[in-house]
Formats: structure tokens, C-alpha cells, sequence
């Protein structure tokens, strides 16, 4: 008997710039950005005033309105991400072996936004008495877990990870690793995010890491351009079925992508700077490669962190060249946070839709906003027009604040 293979057979995206995975690509496609003024709070005191919102979500569209009441948005989010993914796969889980569907999900910011904010406030005026009841159950990163868990009927293992801004792709490293080891067939797996609320955005203005230009605020986000200055804070939620692949291929599924390899680097760093000495991305580059069995010229495109930080986008490129030396000027990179912002968790999770809906497509989103390239940023980041392009296999990358990587990569079904 071979190795168990993994594929990813659903996508469900709750996104700034639209709800569900075929908007969502449309506009990505077409280079328009989410980025917009805040309209969660008055922004008008902090430095950054801009934000990439999810706008006209309606969570009792996807849920009982009495349960919506009480859910954090970052779990409102993931229940309704989970619903368009399981309805995208095909999936009849009420088919499927209870204990061989898990589920994954990661967050950074928990329910820091809503949940937390409210908690706060009324713990300020009235003491224990003015704190909402379920904030002890809503604000935790397992909530979403939980009620996905219960709005699908998932009995098997339900795991939270929190890597940052990792996360995205280390749940399907999770997801895959159950699968290869015989633990399950299917995982529901992905990210969510909703930390756009006073507090939590006034501690990312304290770091410095916000962009601060918004004249117009759809060019805030400028990744790989010599102009800019910090990142552009998203939220929503992606969620992915994660499953084995002769379980999709008996039901006659369709498969986005197939998961080929994984990589991670830490550089035993601290705090939102990035090592200057790149090794740490390139370790994982490197480790990807040799769990794929697969060689740098495979590499049809890079979906790349990319979040605008002056440093950080600098020493991306020059990891980029160390890995993949000559080629590297060769391979289309481009970084779709120029057009939804940086959700933290659930970042990468965007980045692992893009992908497959890049290879389904045959098509590169485009780096938005690149008018000035930095000279020290001289790859071929495709800038402002999406390119069709006959794509095989996709290497993502993805940094968490405190120096850790990690690289996953993709592709047509072998």
C-alpha cells in the first residue's frame, strides 16, 4: 500500500473583498482593493485610519440568528467559511465516518476584537456585573472549533492551533499529516480573524507596523514598492477541505490542488522585525522542497507574504534569490495583501485560496499598487495586472511576528 496522498477538494472564504471563493477570485483577478476607511469605530485618533473590512456579512444567513447573537465575529466567520467549503467539496458528512472527519483551525487575535472590546467596556462601568456572560466561552481560540464542531455535526478530533500568522498553512500541514499517518480522511481546516475593534488596532498602531498612508485609502497596501510603509490590517476567514485523495476520487470530487510539501524556519527571534540574515525562510524553502521529492524549476509561482513592511519585504526577496538562485528572476511572485489587506491567522488562509483558485484558473492575481518598485525588491512581483499563465505547482510562504516561517507547496495532481 502507497502513501496516503492529500488533496483539497472545498473552498469557503469570507473575505473583504466578497463572500465566497468565486468573488473573491473575480475581484483578486481583477486588482480592486478592500482597503478602505474603518467603519467598526472612529478611527480619526489613531495614525492609521485605514482597514480591509468584511463588508455585508449577515451571519444569520449562515446560522440560527439566536446562536449568531451570542458568537464572536471571528467564530461567526469560521461557521459560515465552513458551510460555503462543505458545500463547495460535495461533501454529505452525515455519510462519512464520524471519527474520521477533524477539524482545524488556528487564530491569532482570538476574540480580542468583539468579544473582548465588549467584555472591557462593561467591566469598566459595572464591574463583574457588567461583563457579558458567554465572554468566558466566546473569546477563546477554540470557539470557532467548538461551533463548527456542533453546526456540522463533527465528532472526530477538534484541534486550535495559534502560530500567528502562520497558521493558514500550518493547518494544512496538520490536516495532512492526520491523513498520511491513517488518523482521518477528511479534515475541515483554515483560519479566522476579526481583529478590527479600538483596542487591538491601537496596539498595532503603538508598534509602528500600520501603514499610515490613506490618500486614497485603496492605496495603502503597497508590498515590494519603494514607498511603503507598513502593513494594512484584514480580517474574515478561510476554510479548506483538506482530504485523501482516493476518498475524493471515489466520490467523484473535484480537486483543487494537491498538498505536495511543507517547510518551517525559526529564527529564535522576538518581536516584529524580521532576521536580516534571511535563513530562516530559506530553511523552510528548502525543507519544503525535500518533502515534495520535487525541484525549483517545478515552481510556477510564489504566492508570497508580502504584507508591506519596509524590512521584511527586502529580506524576502533576498531569500527568495538564495533559494532559488538564477530561477528566481524567472518565477511570477505576487502578493494579494496588496488588495485584502494582512488578516493575520487567517492571512495565509487567504494565500492557500488563492493558490488553488491560481491553479484552477490558470491565472496570477496581481501585486496591486506596485508603481515605484524598490530597487532592492527587483523580482517579478507581477505588478498590478493579473497574467494567465498555465500553472502546475505553487510554493506560499508566510512569517509570524517573532521569526518563524513556515512554506507550503501545491500543485496539479501528479
Amino acid at each position: 500500500m502507497g502513501r496516503r496522498r492529500v488533496v483539497i477538494t472545498g473552498l469557503g472564504v469570507v473575505a473583504p473583498n466578497g463572500i465566497g471563493k468565486d468573488l473573491f477570485w473575480k475581484n483578486l483577478v481583477a486588482g480592486q482593493s478592500a482597503v478602505d476607511y474603518i467603519t467598526a469605530f472612529d478611527p480619526s485618533p489613531y495614525p492609521c485610519k485605514v482597514a480591509a473590512e468584511v463588508k455585508d456579512f449577515r451571519p444569520e444567513q449562515f446560522m440560527n440568528p439566536r446562536r449568531a447573537k451570542h458568537r464572536g465575529r471571528f467564530s461567526q466567520f469560521a461557521v459560515a467559511a465552513a458551510k460555503l467549503a462543505v458545500g463547495d467539496s460535495g461533501l454529505v458528512l452525515e455519510q462519512e465516518h464520524p471519527r474520521r472527519v477533524m477539524v482545524c483551525l488556528g487564530t491569532s487575535a482570538n476574540g480580542v476584537g468583539d468579544i473582548y472590546e465588549a467584555a472591557r467596556l462593561g467591566f469598566q462601568r459595572s464591574g463583574v456585573e457588567g461583563v457579558p456572560q458567554t465572554t468566558g466561552t466566546e473569546y477563546p481560540a477554540h470557539a470557532p472549533v467548538a461551533h463548527i464542531s456542533m453546526e456540522l455535526g463533527i465528532k472526530g478530533q477538534a484541534m486550535t492551533l495559534a502560530s500567528a500568522c502562520l497558521t493558514g498553512l500550518d493547518a494544512v500541514q496538520w490536516g495532512s499529516s492526520q491523513i498520511v499517518q491513517g488518523q482521518a480522511d477528511i479534515i475541515i481546516a483554515g483560519s479566522s480573524e476579526a481583529p478590527i475593534a479600538p483596542l487591538c488596532f491601537a496596539t498595532f498602531c503603538a508598534s509602528g507596523a500600520l501603514s499610515k498612508f490613506d490618500d486614497p485609502p485603496t492605496k495603502a497596501s503597497r508590498p515590494y514598492d519603494l514607498y511603503r510603509d507598513g502593513l494594512v490590517m484584514g480580517e474574515g476567514s478561510v476554510i479548506y477541505v483538506v482530504e485523501e485523495m482516493e476518498h475524493a476520487l471515489a466520490r467523484n470530487a473535484a480537486i483543487y490542488a494537491e498538498v505536495f510539501g511543507f517547510g518551517t524556519g525559526n529564527e529564535g527571534g522576538y518581536g516584529a522585525r524580521i532576521d536580516a540574515g534571511e535563513l530562516a525562510l530559506i530553511e523552510a524553502i528548502e525543507t519544503a522542497f525535500s518533502r515534495a521529492f520535487m525541484s525549483k524549476t517545478d515552481v510556477d509561482y510564489i504566492n508570497s507574504h508580502g504584507n508591506a513592511l519596509p524590512d521584511y519585504d527586502v529580506i524576502e526577496t533576498r531569500a527568495f534569490k538564495r533559494a532559488f538562485g538564477a530561477l528566481a528572476h524567472n518565477i511570477p511572485i505576487s502578493s494579494i495583501k496588496s488588495m485584502i489587506g494582512h488578516a493575520m491567522g487567517a492571512g495565509s488562509a487567504f494565500q492557500v485560496a488563492a493558490a488553488c483558485l491560481a491553479l484552477q484558473h490558470s491565472t496570477i492575481p496581481p501585486t496591486i499598487n506596485l508603481e515605484n518598485p524598490d530597487p532592492d525588491c527587483d523580482l517579478d512581483y507581477v505588478p498590478n495586472h493579473a497574467r494567465f499563465s498555465r500553472l502546475r505547482n505553487v510554493l506560499i510562504n508566510a512569517h509570524a511576528m517573532g521569526g518563524t516561517h513556515s512554506v507550503l507547496i501545491l500543485g496539479r495532481p501528479r
